[in-house]
């Protein structure tokens, strides 16, 4: 029997990626004081609007065998927060990029923004 895909219990919405990215997380969300944590990139970390305690690192955008190495692990933590809900950050689907984002996309249950 193979074992379920992991999907936190907290509500996901996963953010497409692109120029507006970082501008859609701190509007729509982080600007409202919402209980909410962010899954992000290590580079975008300082142009969020999160304390430090609720951004949760996969890693360098530039480096998908390290987000690859900490999904599972950074969807787990996601749960230990407590929040309403997450953002997360997408990030371009080609290449093992596509594999990543299939398993986020899984994870927010296809709440895209």
């Amino acid at each position: 029997m193979k074992y379920k895909h992991y999907a936190p219990k907290t509500h996901c919405i996963l953010v497409k990626p692109g120029e507006d990215q970082i501008s859609k997380i701190n509007k729509n969300f982080l600007c409202k004081n919402n209980n909410c944590c962010v899954l992000g990139f290590i580079e975008d970390k300082k142009y969020i609007n999160i304390s430090e305690n609720k951004f949760i690192s996969l890693g360098s955008k530039n480096n998908l065998q390290e987000i690859s190495s900490n999904i599972f692990t950074s969807l787990r933590k996601i749960d230990n927060l407590n929040c309403d809900f997450a953002i997360i950050e997408g990030l371009e689907e080609k290449n093992l990029g596509l594999s990543i984002m299939n398993r986020l996309i899984r994870a927010c249950e296809n709440n895209i923004i």
